[in-house]
Parts: C-alpha cells; sequence; structure tokens
C-alpha cells in the first residue's frame, strides 16, 4: 500500500495566512518518524513550513507594512507659528513700544481624499505582501515534495540494482560450477563477473546519490539528516486531471493571482497620485497683540496653492502606464500559462501511456524472454552473452518503468504547483483514457 499522500492531499490541507503567522496555519497533524526511521511527505511538509529559512522573515515583512498602513492614516499635525513685528526699529518703532505679537495656530487640510488613497495604497500594498508569501510558501513545498519524489525515486533505483545484483551473484555462481564442469569456456565467468562489477559500482553511486538527496530534503527545513529513507513508493495513481480541468485551473494560478494583485496595487497608486494633484488648503486663528494701543485682536488666514496646472500630472500619467502594463502582462501570461500546462499535461499522459505499456506489454515479454533464455543456456543452446543480453533487457525495462513513473508524479506535481491547488481528476478505465483527444 502506497503510504505517501500526494501534494494536492498534503500542502493544500493548510489554511491561509493570518497576522499572527502560524496561528491556526497548520491543519495537517504532526507526523512523527516510525520505528523504521521513516518519514512522510505530510511530515516533511509540517517540517518544512515550520523552520524553513526562507519563511522566517514573513512576520517581520508583515508587521512592517502593518506600521505602513498605520503611517498612511496619519493626519498632518497643526502648526503653532508666532511673529513679532515692529521691534528694535528707529523713530518711533524705537524699543518695544509698538510691537505687535501675532500667535497663529493654523492646520493643513488635505482635499482630494489624500489620507484614504495612502490607505488604499498601503493597504493594497500590504496586500501583495501576502500574496507574494503564499507564492513564496507554495513553491518551497513543491520543492520539498519534488525532493521527496526525488528519494522515492533513488530508493526504487536501489532496490532494484540490489535484486539486480541478487541476480547477477546467482547466475555467475551458476556459470562458474559449470565452467568447474568444463561444460562453459572461462571467458563466460568474466563476462558475467565484469557484469556483476558494473552493478555493484552502481549500486554505490546510488547509495551517495541516496546521501545527497536525503541532506537536500532536510535542508528544506533547516536540519540535519535524522532518518533512513522516507515512506511511499512511486506507482501510477489511479486518476489524472483532464485538460479541461487543468485550463480551468488558469484562474487561481498563484502567478495570475500575483498580477491581479499588482494591478490592486497599480491602480491603488494611479489613485493616490490623482489625490496628490488636488491642491489643499491651509485655515489658521490666532490672536495679534498691539503694545502701542494695549489691545489684542483676533487673526484669520487662509492659503490655498493657485494650481494652474496639475502638479502631479507627470506622475499620473506614469501611474496609468504602469496599470496598462500589468493588464497586458496579464494577458499574456494567460496565453503563455495555457500553452504550458497543456504540454505538461500532454508529458504526463504520455508518460502513464508508457509506463502501462512497459508493465503490461514489455515486462512480461522480457521475462519470458529471460526464462526462455536461461532454459536455453542450461541445455546448452544459449551463449552467455545471450543470457547477459536478456537480463539487461529485463532491468531496463524496469528501470524505464521506474523513470516513468517519476515523470508523471513530477509533472502532476507542476500542474498542482502552477495552478496551486489540486486538480480535479478522472477516473482512468483504459490506457486509451489517458490519451488527449
Amino acid at each position: 500500500m502506497n503510504k505517501q499522500a500526494p501534494l494536492s492531499v498534503c500542502k493544500y490541507m493548510l489554511t491561509s495566512i493570518t497576522s499572527t503567522f502560524f496561528t491556526g496555519l497548520l491543519v495537517i497533524s504532526s507526523v512523527q518518524a516510525s520505528a523504521q526511521n521513516t518519514v512522510s511527505l505530510p511530515w516533511a511538509l509540517e517540517q518544512t513550513l515550520l523552520n524553513n529559512i526562507q519563511l522566517q522573515t514573513f512576520p517581520y515583512d508583515l508587521r512592517i507594512e502593518e506600521a505602513q498602513v498605520l503611517q498612511a492614516g496619519i493626519t498632518p499635525n497643526p502648526e503653532l507659528s508666532l511673529s513679532i513685528d515692529n521691534v528694535f526699529g528707529t523713530g518711533e518703532t524705537t524699543g518695544v513700544d509698538t510691537t505687535e505679537t501675532t500667535l497663529v495656530l493654523s492646520q493643513l487640510i488635505e482635499l482630494g481624499d489624500k489620507r484614504q488613497r495612502r490607505i488604499d495604497f498601503s493597504l493594497s500594498t500590504k496586500q501583495q505582501q501576502i500574496s507574494d508569501y503564499e507564492l513564496q510558501r507554495l513553491s518551497i513545498l513543491s520543492e520539498t515534495t519534488r525532493r521527496f519524489y526525488q528519494l522515492l525515486r533513488l530508493q526504487a533505483l536501489k532496490d532494484w540494482n540490489q535484486r539486480r545484483i541478487r541476480f547477477e551473484a546467482q547466475a555467475l555462481k551458476d556459470i562458474k560450477a559449470r565452467a568447474k564442469a568444463g561444460n562453459v569456456l572461462q571467458a563466460d565467468v568474466s563476462k558475467m563477473t565484469l557484469e556483476l562489477a558494473h552493478s555493484r559500482i552502481a549500486l554505490q553511486n546510488l547509495t551517495g546519490q541516496l546521501i545527497t538527496t536525503k541532506q537536500r530534503l532536510a535542508s528544506m527545513w533547516a536540519k540535519d539528516v535524522t532518518f533512513d529513507s522516507v515512506e511511499g513508493a512511486l506507482t501510477l495513481p489511479s486518476t489524472y486531471p483532464t485538460a479541461a480541468s487543468v485550463l480551468n485551473a488558469i484562474e487561481t494560478a498563484p502567478e495570475y493571482l500575483k498580477l491581479l494583485s499588482v494591478e490592486r496595487v497599480m491602480q491603488a497608486k494611479r489613485r493616490l497620485e490623482e489625490a496628490q494633484g488636488q491642491y489643499d488648503i491651509n485655515l489658521g486663528v490666532g490672536v495679534r497683540r498691539f503694545e502701542d494701543y494695549d489691545d489684542t485682536a483676533l487673526v484669520f488666514s487662509f492659503s490655498m496653492p493657485l494650481n494652474l496646472t496639475n502638479p502631479n500630472q507627470g506622475n499620473i500619467l506614469a501611474a496609468k502606464i504602469a496599470e496598462d502594463k500589468v493588464f497586458q502582462q496579464q494577458k499574456l501570461f494567460r496565453q503563455q500559462l495555457r500553452l504550458t500546462l497543456l504540454e505538461i499535461h500532454q508529458a504526463m499522459m504520455n508518460n502513464a501511456n508508457q509506463a502501462i505499456r512497459l508493465k503490461q506489454e514489455l515486462l512480461p515479454l522480457a521475462k519470458q524472454l529471460l526464462t526462455d533464455t536461461q532454459t536455453a543456456y542450461q541445455t546448452g543452446h544459449a551463449t552467455v552473452l545471450q543470457l547477459v543480453d536478456a537480463q539487461k533487457e529485463l532491468f531496463s525495462i524496469e528501470r524505464e518503468i521506474i523513470e516513468a513513473d517519476t515523470a508523471v508524479y513530477l509533472q502532476r506535481l507542476e500542474l498542482e504547483h502552477i495552478t496551486g491547488q489540486a486538480i480535479p481528476a478522472t477516473t482512468m478505465a483504459s490506457v486509451n483514457a489517458l490519451e488527449i483527444k
């Protein structure tokens, strides 16, 4: 039974990000290493979310954006001004007896709804920051899953190579016995010994790759390797998404949603620039003290700029162009995304077809060929070279099956990564059902 959960079951069981970051983030249950020191995909994804270095800075980035929203809502402070006239002059204004002292409290009043436009722009920027994080989180989860699948592939290849070594070792033992009896040449022994040596060298290489790949997987949660293997097996899934369901998921593709978020930011930016082009007024009220009359009076002030032309027209035009640019990028991205999804879907279907035909057609034939060749070799009707070729044919097909199964998993993962969701699937009734019409 395949214990490893697909990406659609694991990474999309996560709730939306909140301002407190991990509060309510995980709904995946904590899956610990088993008694055999193996880890599952849900456990690897959970550890990645909790400990991945690239995701640790998001709370700080979010707090910065929240501070920017706070800053955008601040209104101008009132201004207190003091002026003293007719001081230390000549003639009648000598000294301070004729001094006029004015104390005015003034307030800048923003027009054009500038404060709300600043808040809208900051909020849209904050939302874009969250969208960027969600995109980054999805990419990191996809990378963790990809490395998990690569480790499953290497484990399968190691098992395959060990089976090959056992088979070749037994064949070598039989050939040595026949050579000792004088029934075969010593060259047959040398040939099988050479094949066995090649397989053992390949096993050493796979063992090294396994160590490296485990380190790469553990690095996704910034820890050393504490496990021996991962759970699961790369076997063909029973369901596959249709081309139509893949294309329907374009609207939820994270990269596309990011462009929509950028468009909202550009719209908010344009509205802010338009508001900045509106004039503001300054109102003031105060008192004036006349020393020579020993009297006081109220003072009122009003000021506004004379905007004979819009002082922000260049910035408004630039914001409009940036908004149009994002809109064109959306159109182009949809076209490119459609083609990419269809190509990946077609490749996945091709690999699924190949894997099925390898298992149902070629693998039985290869097994029968090896059985017949072994029988012929025992009776002296086949050479050791023919026996080796039959063995190579069988093991070559088995490896092709492993690679085709891996390709199906990785391509389905890529579809879900691009679309940002588990794609609805249809039950596979036959090989022909996998073909795209």
